[in-house]
């Protein structure tokens, strides 16, 4: 996919930055219409750790491949 569909962000009316694919984020407790700055770097920002988990197992798993 690339950064226009899916990546980090952070909504103003969150407290984490959520990782988003195809509108939703990855914990499923946000939804995003239209594309967002998905350009976002996680470094030194509060993620959200269901999304960061289950970003975590993706990579691990496209590493395998």
């Amino acid at each position: 996919m690339n950064n226009l569909e899916e990546g980090w962000v952070w909504l103003s009316n969150t407290k984490k930055v959520h990782y988003f694919r195809q509108g939703r984020s990855l914990c499923s407790r946000w939804g995003c219409l239209g594309p967002g700055p998905f350009s976002l770097s996680s470094n030194d920002l509060p993620l959200c750790s269901i999304c960061a988990k289950r970003r975590e197992k993706e990579q691990e798993k496209e590493l395998v491949k």
